[in-house]
């Protein structure tokens, strides 16, 4: 008997998602590694504000002068499972452009090399299309030859090599 084909679809961050994003984030901690992706606090603390956060951050709202608006999708398997998410910046000015790009991505530690990356950078490609940019720039931290795959796959190719990158983060300005 065939198996049913999984589904996997990007959806934009709602309350409704809220334990299934935690787990994500509570399965990279258990394979030793740090989430520096998002504002994980603030998840925990308080999904809803977490998530205006995000929207916040799709809209340009209180954002650090030169940090560029992102819209973040998580992906969702079958309905149920976060196993992805993925941050789109279509608008990049110097030097964010030359070193974060317009696009960065997890995946669930559970999830990995077996084709989701490159499943969600595809789901996340047919939005920029749609936009018409001129191309989609990425980059890759460290040694990292998964990411490169997943590029290539989406058919990508490297254009340059960065050594030692400064790091930005996506700030929220404070007050007002």
């Amino acid at each position: 008997m065939a198996q049913p084909e999984e589904q996997l679809e990007l959806v934009k961050p709602d309350v409704k998602y809220a334990q299934a994003y935690l787990a994500m984030i509570d399965a990279h901690f258990a394979s030793g590694e740090e989430y520096n992706y998002n504002n994980m606090w603030l998840a925990r603390e308080d999904f809803a504000a977490f998530v205006r956060e995000l929207e916040d951050e799709a809209q340009g709202i209180d954002l650090l002068a030169g940090l560029p608006r992102q819209q973040t999708y998580f992906l969702l398997k079958d309905g149920v499972q976060i196993i992805g998410e993925i941050r789109f910046r279509p608008h990049l000015e110097e030097p964010y452009e030359k070193l974060n790009g317009h696009v960065g991505y997890n995946i669930h530690p559970a999830y990995r090399g077996r084709g989701y990356g490159t499943r969600q950078l595809a789901l996340l490609l047919e939005e920029a299309r749609q936009l018409a940019l001129p191309g989609v720039s990425m980059t890759v931290e460290d040694e990292n030859p998964s990411s490169v795959r997943v590029i290539q796959k989406n058919g990508g190719r490297l254009l340059r090599v960065v050594e030692n990158p400064p790091r930005f983060a996506l700030k929220r300005r404070m007050g007002n």
